[in-house]
């Protein structure tokens, strides 16, 4: 991304109102998150029944410190290395934003691969649009115990709603659900079948 791109990113996101996300709770069970470095929202939502991975080490690095509790694998999820049938449910919080869709639907075959049958997918993420050259969402994530995350993400922006997760999710074997649909955010959750 270029340096101008850079900055109208960090503009959108410095002047957008920030989105307020309340994790009450995840998927029970051992729990792969997909994306989970950076701010480690779901390994710290999670703790010791999650396991994270990213394909970026400095991501996990960053995560690992606020969240030593949960396992962290660095590993790209388009070829995760991990036995089929190995986790109950998967997580991705504001990660497939940073996905082509090429890419998401590989992503969400090899999360398929893992679970076990019935398991569950739940994906947090944003809307984009690609008619501005970079998108920026700032959130404030309420955690249970009374922690709070601040944070911000901005990716190239992309054509990506609720509706094209969903369909992709049906395409790789998933039967999807949209729990929470807003303004600027979505959560879907989708189970194995």
């Amino acid at each position: 991304m270029s340096f101008l791109s850079t900055a109208q990113m960090m503009f959108n996101a410095m002047t957008k109102p920030k989105q307020r996300i309340a994790i009450q709770e995840i998927p029970h069970g051992r729990v792969i998150d997909i994306g989970g470095g950076g701010e480690g929202v779901i390994a710290r939502a999670g703790g010791a029944g999650v396991v994270a991975i990213d394909k970026y080490m400095s991501e996990i690095q960053e995560a690992r410190e606020r969240a030593a509790d949960a396992s962290w694998m660095v590993a790209d999820a388009i070829e995760l290395p991990c036995q089929s049938h190995s986790f109950d449910n998967a997580t991705a919080f504001f990660s497939c934003m940073y996905m082509p869709s090429d890419v998401k639907e590989k992503v969400f075959r090899e999360t398929r691969r893992v679970l076990k049958e019935g398991g569950e997918f739940w994906i947090w993420d944003t809307y984009m649009t690609p008619k501005r050259k970079a998108f920026a969402i700032r959130l404030q994530v309420d955690l249970p115990g009374n922690h709070t995350i601040n944070t911000a993400y901005g990716v190239k922006a992309k054509d990506q709603s609720a509706a094209s997760i969903g369909r992709l999710l049906q395409d790789t074997g998933f039967e999807p659900e949209i729990i929470t649909n807003r303004k600027h955010w979505f959560l879907i959750k989708a189970k194995r079948v």
